[in-house]
This record gives structure tokens, sequence and C-alpha cells, in this order.
């Protein structure tokens, strides 16, 4: 019996865990949701997610240090037919605009950034390196890399030692043998 109520006590925290709701959370100021738009644009996400954050910056409730007009000419574009990266790009530069160039998160100057912030002002595009051998470096380093394989080969076959056969006898045997 307490061995139940013992495993039922360590299973109690796992058990009880509560649910976790999506836009718990959100910011309802619109200059965080534009740099969230323009985050979205920066790692390629798709139009409909852009357009859902620009519309959550017009109807937030605080909107200081944005441009709304810029905003909804951005939102503008975004509507249109045709979305490609060009049109991102725009959109993004408005987008920029309307927050006259400087993101919410970025530092003041003479801070260290503490806590969630970022410590940065920039939106960086999403990391694509190049697959393969792309450039001369990249050859340059995979021809070492197959020298030092085969120099490393031909070492221990060359500097290997010499295989020795003893046998295995008994040592009385042995000294039978040679009287």
């Amino acid at each position: 019996m307490s061995g139940a109520v013992a495993t039922a006590a360590l299973l109690l925290p796992v058990a009880t865990a509560g649910s976790a709701w999506a836009h718990e959370g959100e910011s309802d100021e619109s200059a965080v949701l534009v740099e969230q738009a323009i985050a979205l644009i920066a790692n390629d996400a798709d139009q409909d997610h852009v357009a859902e954050r620009i519309d959550d910056a017009l109807t937030a409730p605080h909107k200081e240090g944005v441009d709304l007009s810029e905003v909804r000419r951005a939102q503008g574009l975004l509507e249109q037919p045709g979305y490609s990266s060009a049109v991102g790009r725009q959109v993004e530069g408005l987008l920029l605009d309307s927050l006259d160039g400087r993101l919410p998160s970025a530092p003041e100057n003479g801070r260290p950034a503490t806590g969630d912030e970022t410590g940065t002002s920039v939106v960086l595009g999403e990391f694509r390196p190049a697959r393969g051998i792309s450039d001369g470096g990249d050859a340059v380093l995979a021809g070492l890399g197959v020298v030092a394989i085969c120099g490393g080969l031909w070492l221990s076959r060359r500097l290997r030692p010499p295989h020795t056969i003893r046998e295995l006898e008994h040592p009385e045997r042995r000294r039978r043998e040679a009287s």
C-alpha cells in the first residue's frame, strides 16, 4: 500500500502538467509585432504568417513608436498576387522604415544585454551554407584531407613492427628437445 502511495506521489507532478496556450504571452505592442514580421521575412516564412503578424501589429492596443501608414503599405504589398523574395525585401524595408530603422529589441547605448534581450538590432537572413565543394578553398581542404589519410595509411604499413611467430610450448618439452 505504501509503495502505491509513493509511486502516486512521484507521478503527481508529471500527471498534472498544465496545458500550453499558443497565443499566451503574445505581445500587444505594434513595434514588437512589426519586428517579429521582419524576422519572419528574413527567415523565409510564408506570406500568411507575415501577413498575420502585420495584422496583429495594426490591431495591437499599444502603437507607440510605429508609423502605421508604412505598415499599411507593407500590408498592401503582401496582399498583391505574386509574392516573391523581392516583394519580401520591399515589405521588410517598409517595416524597418515604420520603426525608423531601430528595432525595439536593440539594446540601449552603453548598457549590456540582459535576460532575454539579444543584444543586437540586426535581423540576419537565414544562414544557408553551400553544400559540397563550392570554391578553391574547399577543394584544397578536401585534397589535404585525402593526402593526410593516404599518408597515415602508408606510414602505418611502413612502420609496422615485424611479425614474429612464437610457438607456445610447454617449457619441459623444450628442454627435452634441446638435450
